[in-house]
């Protein structure tokens, strides 16, 4: 029985790479990086420069950041989508059957939703391997890339 071949996101909140297996299945290759960290250093260093306003407690002196909105999240979940976008017209332009997600566990989620409905998600770990060299990926995708599970 062949295995299928997937698309593997492995994705944090300013990098991603999507990897597939070699066509000899031996290794895993990048075929696309998509880098937003100097976007969010630029963003980190507009949000340390004008911090947000700061209250007093009406119970007691603590003192609080105004405003409840993170900038920072907001930027790495619109990189979510388009990490999202790109992983699907590779998976259309390289006919692959499925995806599978590798990220942060405060960020699979937000991968999920963003490729709900538009890519079959075959399984997902709860790493970040945007670090990690393709010659040391099998230990972490090999058993997902023998067996993988159609999540719907």
């Amino acid at each position: 029985m062949s295995r299928p071949d997937l698309l593997f996101v492995l994705t944090d909140g300013g990098r991603a790479r999507l990897v597939t297996r070699a066509p000899e299945g031996a290794h895993y290759v990048t075929v696309e990086e998509i880098d937003n960290t100097e976007d969010l250093r630029t963003l980190r260093g507009e949000l340390r420069a004008s911090p947000p306003v700061r209250v007093f407690s009406s119970h007691d002196s603590r003192r609080s950041a105004a405003g409840p909105e993170d900038h920072l999240a907001s930027a790495k979940e619109a990189f979510m989508a388009e990490v999202a976008d790109r992983a699907v017209a590779r998976l259309e332009r390289d006919r692959l059957a499925g995806v599978f997600l590798a990220a942060p566990p405060r960020l699979i989620g937000v991968v999920e939703e963003r490729l709900d409905g538009r890519a079959p998600i075959v399984g997902t770990l709860t790493k970040d391997l945007t670090k990690a060299p393709d010659h040391a990926l099998g230990e972490w995708l090999d058993e997902a890339a023998r067996a993988p599970q159609l999540k719907s």
